[in-house]
């Protein structure tokens, strides 16, 4: 609504309360030095301001100088201490009190003005306050806390009696120089509001008086024109309902809808509310209480609406980054960008509520400070909540484990289930959930073996002291190259060596990475590994050695001969062709023979070399 309309209506009425004489003066105070501020300095400067504003803007109007017109109501309002919100309810409140305010004055006895204490009356007796003869209207001296004078003022209490002291004068005469302005204020109050359209301002003026029969301080036609409103926006209310429905059920074949359904409906009902806003003010234009609770349930309301659209939009956002960054559901990072689209929902609905408060008059900095102390207390009461939830906060970003992942914490294993921000789930070996708050699983120490790149084979073999040294060096020969040719084996850094003698047996060490981070098929290829040992060890004709006691009651078998003459056979042959494998093999050997070695075993249904030669000889 346009403010020189507002403005328009205001003065119109405010008009036909001054004479053709006092139309026509002007301040010339204020036209001068319009950064002037109003003269305050005593109650007859306060008196004759008021007058002067009012009638100055008056003139503004009529030469269509609305940034003028802006300045004299804003001085005008300087004349007394009640202050007004910033919006359009609060303008008219305003225009209301100034009406009542001057319909009380043309009611009463003015003294002359040389009976009104001036400057220098205050200079001489340092007024404090002055009364108006007969009346309770008083004018009051006012400073700021440090004692700076601002001027004099109709007082606070005088303001909030005007209602009042108006209903206690209505019924009276006007003094007879203003004899044509009585019923002012009713005549305001019964008009349409300043954002009216012209075709409705002349709807409203043909009706009959019994559509201006006041029923609980406003007119009849009023409330009719409120109700006729309200009906229109329960329409709204339906409309977006509907389409909320129409939205939701063709969320089957594309659910990315669904999740506009809800907000769609709250944006009906926010523009719901903002039009029976703009019928109540600036169409109809209630007045008095009847417009202060309106504006007030109104507003309330409608920044209700706006802050569960504000959480359901957070939450949407929330969902939509899960779903592109495929986060499992109860994965840390899903549930941390959970909260922190709740913490910003949070942030920005006390932005809302600040802007209520604002709006109804409420003053903010008590309630601040009220919560400050309120929020120490209850940071203190869950501290170990709030530790946990750090804690929460330390694990997304450090992230040693994630939802699935196998770990040790402490001396249990376990997969972790899930993450919250309170606590940790893990399902133990023996299916057991474990439960950890998140503050102690953040600072105990940590193995997560789903992260392994590779699985490490690390096994001692323990040789019988029968065995030869060429038979020693020819199963070490024989050990390499099975790490060389098998698939799954890592080559850096593979190595089988003599580590030394033991109590009962000669210590071979083998150790390799096997190419796998699946735990279940490390198993498979150690089992494939380990029966490879045994047949190279038996193929070298030794055996492995245990702990034990032997008392040979007749001669044993021992050693085979044949294979003991095999090996040594084999080892000599090596060292006239310079080819001994120690202590490593030669790199041309290491990568002619390189995964070689036929894994899964001959035999096995998963060797895929063995099933390509049949397919091929069936063919």
């Amino acid at each position: 609504m346009p403010d020189f309309t507002r403005y328009f209506f205001v003065f119109c009425c405010l008009f036909v309360l001054a004479t053709p004489q006092l139309a026509h003066t002007q301040t010339a105070t204020a036209e001068r030095h319009p950064l002037a501020p109003p003269d305050l300095s005593s109650p007859r400067a306060t008196i004759e301001t008021f007058i002067d504003e009012v009638r100055s803007g008056v003139a503004r109007y009529h030469d269509g100088d609305v940034a003028q017109l802006r300045q004299h109501i804003a001085r005008a309002y300087e004349t007394y201490d009640t202050e007004f919100p910033p919006t359009e309810s609060g303008f008219l409140q305003g225009a209301l009190t100034s009406l009542q305010l001057f319909e009380v004055l043309i009611r009463a006895e003015l003294p002359p003005g040389e009976e009104i204490p001036g400057a220098e009356e205050v200079a001489e007796t340092e007024l404090v306050a002055w009364t108006i003869p007969n009346t309770e209207l008083t004018i009051a001296r006012r400073e700021t806390d440090e004692g700076r004078f601002i001027g004099y003022r109709f007082d606070q209490a005088t303001m909030d009696r005007m209602p009042t002291f108006y209903l206690q004068v209505k019924d009276y005469p006007p003094q007879p120089e203003f004899s044509q302005y009585a019923g002012l204020l009713e005549r305001f109050q019964n008009r349409p509001g300043l954002g009216a359209p012209a075709f409705f301002v002349g709807a409203v003026s043909t009706l009959p008086p019994v559509a201006f029969t006041n029923v609980v301080g406003e007119a009849l036609w009023k409330w009719a024109t409120l109700l006729v409103a309200l009906l229109v926006v329960a329409g709204i209310f339906y409309l977006g309902y509907r389409l909320a429905g129409l939205v939701e059920g063709g969320s089957e074949a594309k659910p990315e809808r669904a999740v506009w359904a809800r907000p769609l409906m709250l944006a009906f009902i926010i523009g719901g509310f903002a039009f029976l806003q703009y019928v109540a003010v600036d169409i109809i234009q209630l007045t008095g209480p009847q417009l202060s609770i309106a504006s007030a349930a109104i507003a309330i309301l409608m920044h209700g609406a706006v802050i569960w659209l504000l959480f359901l939009i957070t939450q949407r956002a929330a969902d939509a980054v899960i779903r592109i960054r495929d986060m499992g559901a109860q994965q840390l990072d899903a549930q941390l960008v959970r909260l922190t689209s709740k913490i910003i929902g949070v942030l920005l609905g006390l932005l809302v509520i600040v802007n209520l408060a604002d709006q109804l008059g409420i003053p903010i900095a008590p309630l601040i400070a009220g919560l400050g102390v309120g929020g120490l207390a209850a940071a203190l009461a869950v501290r170990p909540t709030l530790e946990n939830v750090v804690a929460g906060f330390v694990l997304f970003a450090d992230k040693p484990v994630k939802v699935g992942e196998f770990c040790m914490f402490g001396d249990k294993l376990g997969t972790v289930e899930t993450i919250g921000l309170r606590s940790v789930k893990i399902r133990g070996l023996d299916r057991t959930v474990i439960s950890l708050p998140n503050a102690e699983f953040s600072q105990m120490q940590i193995i997560n073996f789903s992260r392994r790149d590779s699985n490490l084979f690390q096994t001692t073999l323990g040789l019988r002291y029968e065995t030869t040294s060429d038979q020693l060096r020819l199963v070490l020969a024989r050990l390499r190259e099975l790490l060389i040719r098998h698939p799954m084996i890592s080559m850096d850094p593979a190595r089988v060596r003599f580590a030394g003698y033991g109590n009962f047996s000669l210590n071979v060490e083998l150790f390799a990475f096997v190419n796998t981070r699946d735990w279940n098929e490390f198993l498979a290829v150690q089992e494939d590994l380990n029966l490879r040992i045994k047949d190279i060890v038996e193929g070298c004709g030794t055996s492995f050695a245990f702990p034990s006691q032997t008392l040979y009651m007749e001669r044993g078998q021992g050693l085979v001969a044949e294979e003991v003459e095999k090996a040594e056979t084999l080892v000599r042959r090596w060292r006239e062709e310079n080819q001994l494998p120690f202590p490593n093999h030669e790199t041309g050997f290491q990568f002619e023979f390189a995964n070689t070695l036929d894994y899964p075993p001959k035999g096995s249904p998963n060797n895929r070399y063995e099933r390509r030669v049949q397919q091929q000889a069936a063919e």
